[in-house]
């Protein structure tokens, strides 16, 4: 996963398409789909590619294409993050564009046996799909960490993306450990964004896992 690592600095949601993807791109994106690391082997999860008639996108713009993920309870969810981002910053070193996007549902043919969870739109961008590190929006590290000496470390965790920029992760940890915790919020934040922290933390889990990898250390 470490050659996902420069990704991270670069990555930029893309809300507008010019287009579909090529041919060729779905096929090595069909092709990634099934080499994705989990965080956990035994949670069954699911992943689907689908077409702009397959998703009601409600106020959203529509995109050319979509990977659904389907899987169950909290843990899941948790699950469904960490993989999926693995494809996300995959999908931007292909040169197109990707956003997460929760609103937006499945219409009725799309069925699975695991619950649905959420949609990584994408296709070819009608804008840049990478940014300069100084354009990131994220709270400074001392507000998601108080660990010292991995500053290197869990400044890529820092730019993960999350729902409406909520960043809802803490890390401490020591002697070789690192524990992640997702931050209590107000009774408001949690009604409108509550639902989508599970999913947030395990997208700030495969960039921790990521950069540990690039920096050298072993993760388990």
């Amino acid at each position: 996963m470490k050659e996902l690592y420069p990704f991270i600095f670069r990555r930029k949601s893309t809300r507008k398409y010019r287009g579909p993807a090529s041919e060729d791109e779905l096929r090595e994106i069909e092709d990634r789909l099934e080499k994705l690391e989990p965080l956990l082997e035994d949670v069954d999860t699911e992943f689907r590619l689908l077409e702009r008639d397959d998703v009601r996108t409600r106020m959203q713009q529509p995109a050319p294409h979509y990977i659904a993920a389907f899987s169950d309870g909290y843990v899941g969810k948790v699950n469904v993050g960490f993989m999926l981002q693995q494809m996300d910053l995959r999908i931007s070193g292909m040169g197109l564009g990707s956003c997460w996007q929760g609103i937006p549902r499945l219409r009725a043919h799309v069925k699975s046996e695991l619950d649905f969870v959420i949609l990584l739109a994408f296709g070819a961008a009608a804008e840049p799909v990478h940014r300069e590190h100084s354009e990131f929006r994220r709270k400074p590290l001392s507000k998601i960490t108080d660990m010292e000496g991995m500053d290197d470390v869990l400044e890529a965790v820092r730019l993960a993306p999350s729902a409406v920029n909520n960043q809802p992760w803490y890390f401490t940890g020591g002697n070789g450990k690192i524990h992640a915790y997702c931050q209590v919020q107000s009774p408001l934040k949690r009604r409108l964004v509550g639902r989508w922290n599970p999913i947030d933390m395990g997208i700030a889990l495969a960039h921790l896992r990521i950069s540990l990898e690039y920096h050298g250390y072993r993760s388990e």
